[in-house]
């Protein structure tokens, strides 16, 4: 690691519910369910990829953290109105 990168790379799910961390364990198609911000598709999520899924949604980490889902902030907990 170089000297400006985080030590501490660890993800946190901020609204824990339903949702689990999977590795895609195969190379079927599966997508994420959100689109990128500008793109009219849905990207994919490919093997070896971890992504987080409730049931009903998969979603890819990006896709996850933009959203809401998990965050990269380790209080995240002292803040939460849940």
């Amino acid at each position: 690691m170089s000297e400006n990168e985080p030590n501490d790379r660890r993800l946190y799910v901020s609204r824990s519910g339903d949702w689990k961390a999977h590795i895609k364990a195969d190379f079927t198609k599966q997508h994420c369910y959100s689109k990128n911000p500008g793109e009219d598709f849905y990207h994919l999520i490919v093997g070896g990829e971890i992504y987080v899924d409730d049931g009903a949604h998969k979603l890819c980490l990006n896709c996850a953290l933009r959203t809401g889902v998990i965050t990269l902030d380790r209080l995240h907990w002292q803040k939460s109105d849940t």
